[in-house]
């Protein structure tokens, strides 16, 4: 890379950080390679980065150690060669009936400045979203080296175990380890073993340990907020970004999933107490896959699918989310938390493809709600709206992710902690035509096309660059920081959030990110009043919201 380029990725980090990086030395010189605890690693030169793919931060779970909390790697004496995309965890199957990804599959991306950073570079540890049950590090929309190459950030982006691999709950699992009496985390663990991983290592690559935001969406967000309030992994992060995630919900019990683990071992034949695990292990991956039924979040779930989400164990996640943040009992750290303006209607549009009738939209909102459907029939009647799917994917919205987001802006301000919200308000009429669903956001912050399948193919346009700029900024500003702002006239200032009802009283403040940017107050407040009262599950996953 030319001496004009180096100086090109230089000032761009300095507006990033306002210049706390500093001036940034060669690497172990050009060459991309990098000396980690567990030997040398051999990256790919980008040009203004370098990339670390497939970089193992914990030992394959396989054979004895599925269903375990991940190991640590065996270390290696010849350099590792870390240029290609490492198999995502998945287990979805595919159409033609083969399955995607493997088991050996906690690795990470690492996305670093070219030349490193000279004094310590924060951090952001990115977690794909997908349901907890697909996509991987690997998500096009998530790749990090625009952002590293832009701002001086260093970016990792972490494999976890996903469906049945990730999240079996099994009282013969819960009772294999006395010193261990759980089950139905490891996904979660797996994170944690990336964000110890990171922490051991990232010097290494030019990043601070002691500055890390933990960010993701969808179920990274959801991730991110279940790390808030898990002890084990407190001091492993010191920010947190939450995009469209809602770890407020009610999420379900640990005897509750130890339901839908004794289905999988009976599917599988694995019934005999005195061999169950052995059993369990010795089934193929393509097996378990495939022994029940799961699908990707929607409304209106048929009856019979299995979905497989973090538990509250008692130990990993100690109880409800939302009571542990009402009582103050979370990882204190400043916090981003956002949601985009029409969430609810891909989730709609997944259940109903074609249209939602007036009858469909009332009977899912009697069956999702019940002794509350009147009451929301009446908040949402389908004729304010231009259809009924509209009002479907408003409530959704609302209650899934907006006024959880906003509950969850309101525990973390009460704590005295900082918390920014924002709204993402931002249309692309080539991904969906007047609309900002869920999951569009990501690729303006990192600043990547969208593509198949997950989208229809759009290059990004200089309008498109414009909002990718202010939001990297914002982004890495709080990563470096805690705080998204900077002291320029021409940035818009990001208030933060204040509880109205709490100590410090004053407006619910937000930023809204659209053809220009501009702060706000009061997002859907009297919506979010009328949800407040309310304890729910999450609208998504097949079981009714109202369900105690």
């Amino acid at each position: 890379m030319s001496a004009v380029m180096k100086s090109v990725v230089f000032v761009f980090a300095c507006v990033a950080f306002a210049c706390l990086a500093g001036q940034r030395a060669e690497m172990q010189s050009a060459s991309c390679l990098v000396t980690t605890i567990s030997g040398d690693i051999q990256g790919s030169d980008r040009g203004a980065s370098c990339a670390f793919l497939g970089v193992p931060y914990a030992a394959p779970p396989l054979g004895a150690l599925r269903w375990k909390p991940p190991q640590p790697p065996a270390p290696w004496t010849s350099p590792l060669s870390a240029v290609t995309p490492p198999s995502g965890c998945s287990s979805i199957q595919l159409p033609a009936g083969t399955l995607v990804g493997s088991e050996d599959c906690l690795k990470l991306n690492i996305w670093l400045p070219d030349p490193a950073p000279s004094t310590p570079a924060p951090v952001i540890v990115w977690l794909h979203a997908g349901a907890f049950y697909a996509a991987s590090a690997n998500f096009p929309s998530h790749n990090g080296q625009r952002l590293a190459e832009e701002t001086g950030a260093i970016v990792v982006a972490a494999n976890y175990r996903l469906g049945p691999f990730g999240f079996l709950a099994h009282p013969a699992l819960a009772a294999e380890d006395p010193d261990y009496p759980s089950s139905g985390n490891y996904g979660l663990l797996d994170q944690r073993a990336a964000l110890s991983w990171v922490r051991d290592n990232i010097d290494r690559f030019g990043g601070d340990p002691g500055n890390v935001t933990l960010a993701g969406t969808s179920a990274g967000a959801v991730s991110v907020g279940l790390h808030l309030v898990s002890p084990g992994s407190s001091g492993l992060f010191q920010r947190a970004i939450i995009e469209s995630g809602s770890p407020t919900v009610r999420v379900i019990t640990h005897a509750e999933a130890t339901t839908s683990g004794n289905a999988l071992a009976s599917a599988l034949g694995c019934v005999n107490p005195a061999d169950v695990l052995t059993c369990l292990r010795s089934k193929t991956r393509q097996q378990v896959t495939l022994a029940l039924q799961t699908d990707d979040w929607q409304v209106a779930e048929p009856a019979g699918k299995v979905f497989w989400h973090p538990v509250v164990d008692g130990i990993e996640i100690p109880d409800q989310p939302r009571l542990l943040f009402e009582a103050g009992t979370f990882n204190r750290v400043p916090t981003i938390i956002g949601t985009n303006r029409d969430e609810g209607l891909s989730f709609a549009t997944r259940s109903f493809p074609a249209s939602v009738s007036l009858a469909q939209y009332e009977s899912w909102v009697t069956n999702e709600f019940g002794p509350h459907a009147l009451s929301v029939l009446a908040r949402y009647p389908a004729s304010d709206f231009a259809s009924p799917l509209d009002a479907m994917a408003r409530v959704v919205g609302d209650v899934e992710f907006v006024c959880e987001a906003k509950r969850l802006a309101r525990h973390i301000a009460d704590a005295r902690t900082p918390v920014f919200v924002y709204s993402y308000e931002y249309e692309i009429d080539e991904v969906f035509p007047d609309r900002v669903p869920h999951g569009v956001e990501s690729n303006i912050i990192f600043g990547n096309n969208y593509v198949p399948p997950r989208f229809p193919n759009h290059v990004l346009d200089a309008a498109d660059v414009s909002l990718h700029a202010a939001m990297a900024g914002y982004w890495t500003r709080f990563a470096a920081t805690g705080n998204p702002n900077i002291d320029d006239d021409s940035v818009v200032h990001w208030p933060a959030f204040k509880d109205p009802q709490g100590p410090g009283r004053g407006a619910n403040h937000h930023i809204a990110f659209g053809t220009t940017n501009a702060s706000g107050k009061r997002l859907r407040e009297e919506q979010c009043n009328f949800w407040e009262p309310l304890f729910l599950r999450t609208t998504l996953n097949g079981v009714p919201a109202a369900t105690p």
